[in-house]
């Protein structure tokens, strides 16, 4: 058995702190867990936005930014860990590597679709800019799910010839209902979770796992108040079933700040 624990979108973007993720590095010290799966959209890259452009919030908006934005916050996660390894390796004794995968979320896969639109930027700006590899995390393109322990992860699974994300009005069971597996999916910011038992007695679990970040997203409007923020804890992780525990980013923060 091992535990995993699931990075939801965490958006880190010019003009927000990303003191979160020092406190998530710091949780993960704590925890120790065997896997750590970045779920995407771990960079939020306003600057290729096509929701706002042309309008005026949309001025000085610079790839370049997003980018340092993202890879800041990847350092900040990095940190208590790579200090605690090398502070392990003085005294030659054991260091924390977990198994760190990092999934392609539609926010970074903007960066992808630039280049469709513009080819001449091919080769030039990439999402690996985001220094994932450079840090021993396995790095996974958009919608290519990974199978851990049995478990499904991806940052959304399509259902309908439209390609769009399962959801509905109970979304963790629509995947479970769609999949026919344990899955693990973010992308909604909102948390939901739901069991169900095969007729040979297999359990399998559904996972939606909210976000980690503070801020306010002024394009959402009032279903800002339907997100649940924080982080998720799968515990004794064994062909698909696991334990499930829910740390809400404000515990994150008394804890860790």
């Amino acid at each position: 058995m091992s535990t995993h624990l699931v990075i939801p979108d965490s958006h880190a973007k010019p003009g927000v702190s990303n003191e979160r993720y020092t406190w998530l590095g710091k949780l993960v010290l704590d925890r120790r867990p065997d896997v750590i799966v970045n779920i995407g959209d771990w960079a939020d890259m306003p600057s290729l936005s096509s929701y706002d452009r042309g309008r005026r919030s949309f001025e000085g908006r610079r790839y370049a930014n997003d980018i340092k934005a993202a890879n800041d916050a990847l350092n900040k996660f990095e940190n208590p860990i790579h200090s605690y390894n090398i502070q392990q390796a003085r005294n030659h004794k054991a260091q924390y590597k977990p198994r760190k995968i990092s999934l392609q979320g539609n926010h970074e896969e903007r960066i992808d679709r630039a280049t469709q639109l513009s080819p001449e930027l091919d080769g030039t700006i990439s999402w690996r800019s985001i220094r994932f590899k450079e840090h021993g995390w396995s790095v996974h393109d958009f919608l290519h799910p990974v199978m851990v322990d049995g478990v499904m992860y991806s940052h959304y699974f399509t259902s309908g010839i439209k390609g769009l994300a399962i959801g509905g009005e109970h979304p963790a069971a629509s995947l479970l209902k769609k999949q026919f597996v344990s899955c693990t999916v973010g992308h909604s910011h909102i948390a939901d979770f739901a069991m169900r038992t095969r007729a040979d007695g297999q359990r399998i679990m559904g996972l939606v796992c909210g976000c980690y970040f503070e801020h306010w997203e002024d394009y959402a409007g009032e279903a800002n108040n339907l997100w649940w923020r924080g982080v998720v804890i799968c515990h004794n992780v064994k062909d698909g079933c696991y334990d499930p525990e829910f740390i809400s980013i404000d515990e994150v923060k008394r804890r860790y700040a």
